[in-house]
């Protein structure tokens, strides 16, 4: 159990270890920077500086470990992830189509919220600064009036603030003139008010004028101060209105709820973990200072707008920075502005002065928006069906490889769809069938190689083999075939030592059948050439008239042989004629010559069933045609064929031949008959083998050495000695 566990760990773990160079040197740069990580820690608690002294080494090897395993995981994902054609196209369609839409959809929403953070806190802080100016306005004149006094302990009447008083609930005004405080109607004594205030006289940090938010005790006020001269005399009117919700209700309007933060400097410890923002006011280093907002609101009125049933609506939180003063030192710094409104609000804010064009143009917008949207559905839609089209088909293509490359040449991809991929995939299928049925016949072509081999070894053993010996005669005798058996036909029938049968015939066809007739024409020649003489029913059948045991017929023809010991030819191929007629089909017949020598008398007694005729050359160059016979054998029923007897002399050449010799063709024509003779009659002192070599090679070269053969060469040589 231990050794199985080991191996299976082992193969566990090595399919983690990387094969390629750039793999290996990951590990290699990895374990590097581990190793150091791990040295640094063992030295921090023992030297800090030790261990310090390693961060140039560690971000080296860190920088250099992250660009290889970059690298490294970019090719897995290639490699596994993105092996297949599906997963290409879907990071394709997201790379070309989804990417590009998120950023532009993206950068489209940051942009809309930046702008609306900054329509929106601008208009709230323009509000603000409205009523700002307006009491700033209401100061410079209680100032020109307080400088007019003459005397005077009470400055207006109650009817000339009511106004002041209903715009700006609490508001507080305090008034000096020449230093002494001047008591206002409707408000309480001069005293009280210069001590909501915070001191009887204005901070030292005031100029002669000033208006804008500040924060005193913890609470932010609206405030101006005004001051007016005339000679000595000097008056300074101070207007306060506290930020409170009701005054924010009415200047914020329909903005939405407006809320005001204290905000300190984000370096200051006590203060850290709350939101910040940067201003952009740069501190005495020369930065930006950054603040922190408190938790709690300072001021906060208004109301969120109420959703628009129209279009999607959502709420807004913007967020921004308002300058104020501290009242005590004077210090400038940032509130916190936060404004939780909706997008109909500031929409209907922005476009208030169009009127009765807004709904038009923003059905316009979102027309022109939907249809995009719509635009881009449809590409998604079709993008994805294509995508599962190309892939389907690329899988379905993949599969039926793998089937066929295993040897299952029946499997067919199943095709619904009419396009190029589905042409492709009924071509895969077509190829796949074609290729079933070549290996079929591929099978059955060996097959018949096989039978066509033994066919021909069966053949061989026809012709003759070994040396036909007659004292009086040389022989050579040779066949090549055009294809793998011969239809052409030769045999040496040898009778004593003095007679010999010369057999050559020219099948019609190629191939098996002629084949096979030719073994049925060379196992009947043998048999009627060597059997008994025919009795008087079968010459009569034949269409001939012979006695039993005798060598007249009826008709005259002289068909006496030597001692009877082998048949005539004429009666052999009369014999064989009807033998063929009656067991081959009609249109099989055969060309034969037939010819026996008799080495006593120096003859050859011959007949010619529509063979070419042999020749005879002679030795002093003559030649002579043996052309004496009939028809084919196995054409027509009861044909009777001639005979003759030649006489040959010492140095006689007797040529027997098929028409593959004589018929082959070129751009010049045949080869013909008077180049073959022409051809023996130059060679006829060599020896056969070599003049057969030589018409061989002559008659290849008359069709070319690369030409295929176009029919069964046969011939046949006998030199009288």
């Amino acid at each position: 159990m231990s050794t199985v566990s080991y191996r299976y760990m082992r193969r566990k773990v090595a399919r983690f270890i990387p094969e390629t160079m750039l793999g290996k040197l990951t590990w290699y740069v990895g374990f590097i920077w581990f190793g150091i990580y791990l040295v640094r820690w063992a030295l921090f608690p023992v030297s800090q500086n030790a261990s310090h002294s390693l961060d140039g080494w560690a971000a080296t090897f860190n920088f250099t470990f992250a660009v290889f395993l970059t690298i490294v995981t970019f090719r897995w994902v290639r490699r596994k992830l993105l092996w297949r054609v599906r997963n290409r196209l879907i990071v394709t369609y997201i790379f070309i189509g989804v990417i590009p839409v998120v950023l532009i959809l993206g950068m489209v929403g940051i942009s809309g919220y930046l702008i609306s953070n900054q329509y929106a806190t601008s208009q709230a802080r323009v509000e603000l600064e409205g009523e700002i100016r307006a009491l700033d306005l209401a100061s410079a004149s209680h100032a020109a009036s307080v400088l007019n006094l003459s005397g005077k302990k009470e400055l207006f009447a109650g009817k000339d603030l009511s106004y002041l008083n209903e715009r700006y609930p609490g508001l507080m005004i305090v008034a000096w003139r020449n230093g002494e405080p001047i008591r206002i109607a409707n408000q309480d004594s001069a005293t009280q008010a210069t001590e909501k205030l915070g001191d009887a006289k204005p901070p030292t940090w005031l100029k002669e004028s000033f208006h804008g938010v500040v924060i005193e005790d913890g609470k932010l006020y609206i405030r101006t101060l005004n001051t007016a001269k005339s000679g000595s005399n000097t008056a300074v009117v101070l207007a306060s209105v506290p930020v409170t919700k009701q005054l924010l209700d009415k200047v914020i309007g329909e903005l939405g709820a407006v809320a005001f933060y204290s905000t300190v400097r984000a370096d200051h410890p006590a203060e850290k973990g709350g939101l910040r923002v940067s201003s952009d006011v740069k501190g005495a280093d020369g930065q930006k200072t950054e603040y922190e907002f408190q938790n709690s609101a300072t001021a906060a009125g208004g109301k969120v707008p109420a959703v628009s049933p129209n279009y999607w609506d959502p709420e807004l939180n913007l967020y921004s920075l308002a300058p104020y003063r501290d009242w005590v030192s004077g210090e400038e710094m940032n509130v916190g502005l936060v404004i939780k409104t909706r997008l109909s609000a500031l929409i209907s804010r922005l476009f208030a002065n169009t009127g009765a064009y807004f709904p038009a143009a923003l059905a316009v917008l979102v027309t022109i928006a939907s249809f995009f949207a719509l635009i881009e559905l449809v590409a998604l839609f079709f993008g994805v069906g294509l995508t599962r089209t190309i892939t389907s088909s690329v899988f379905n293509l993949y599969r039926a490889t793998q089937h066929i490359n295993r040897g299952d040449l029946k499997y067919r991809i199943p095709v619904k769809n009419t396009d190029q991929l589905a042409s492709l995939q009924t071509a895969f299928n077509s190829m796949a069938e074609n290729l079933e049925k070549l290996l079929e016949e591929q099978k059955i072509k060996e097959r018949l190689e096989n039978e066509l081999a033994i066919a021909q070894e069966v053949q061989e053993t026809l012709f003759p083999r070994g040396n036909v010996e007659v004292k009086s005669l040389e022989l050579h005798g040779v066949c090549r075939p055009a294809r793998t058996v011969s239809g052409d036909y030769y045999d040496f029938l040898p009778c004593g030592t003095e007679q010999l049968g010369i057999a050559l015939g020219d099948i019609s066809g190629k191939g098996i059948s002629a084949a096979l007739l030719m073994a049925t024409i060379h196992s009947a020649v043998r048999a009627y050439e060597y059997g008994r003489m025919p009795q008087k029913e079968e010459f009569m059948h034949a269409g001939a008239a012979a006695l039993a045991g005798a060598a007249q017929v009826s008709t005259g023809r002289d068909l006496s042989y030597n001692n009877g010991m082998m048949q005539a030819p004429a009666i052999v191929l009369e014999l064989l004629n009807r033998h063929l007629f009656h067991s081959t089909q009609v249109e099989k017949y055969a060309t034969l010559f037939l010819g026996v020598y008799d080495g006593n008398k120096r003859s050859l007694t011959y007949t010619n069933a529509g063979h070419l005729p042999p020749l005879v050359v002679q030795d002093d160059g003559t030649v002579q045609r043996l052309e004496t016979g009939g028809m084919v054998i196995g054409l027509f029923d009861g044909m009777t064929y001639e005979q003759a007897t030649v006489n040959l002399r010492t140095n006689d050449i007797f040529v027997a031949f098929s028409d593959g010799i004589t018929e082959p063709e070129n751009e010049f024509g045949e080869f013909g008959e008077e180049r073959l003779i022409e051809l023996i009659r130059d060679n006829r002192r060599l020896p056969l083998t070599k003049i057969s070599e030589l018409v061989i090679a002559a008659v290849q070269d008359w069709i070319g050495a690369d030409t295929e053969q176009p029919d069964d060469v046969t011939l046949v040589l006998a030199r009288v000695l």
